[in-house]
């Protein structure tokens, strides 16, 4: 299985904290009841930056940082990457 992770950064100066954050299964429903889409469709089929950079907000917060409104933090925005992980699983029968 791969576990998503963005990598954020900010202008110098910011007081935002710069990192690569996971995509876990809270954000990716927060952002399925946000935009009406499921994830793998929004990037498939009408990816957009802003679903991008929601996520990172999105991660960001739910990583326990604290972020600006989704607006007044893409203020700060420089870059996002994205980071894929691969997890181990527990094997199935």
């Amino acid at each position: 299985m791969n576990l998503i992770k963005l990598r954020v950064g900010f202008v110098p100066g910011s007081t935002l904290e710069a990192g690569t954050y996971p995509v876990t299964p809270v954000v990716q429903v927060a952002f399925e009841r946000e935009f009406r889409i499921g994830v793998g469709r929004a990037f498939a089929e009408d990816m957009r930056q802003e679903y991008v950079y929601w996520l990172a907000w999105k991660a960001m917060h739910c990583a326990g940082r604290v972020v600006k409104p989704f607006d007044e933090w893409l203020g700060d925005l420089t870059s996002v990457e994205v980071v894929a992980d691969t997890v181990p699983t527990a094997a199935t029968p």
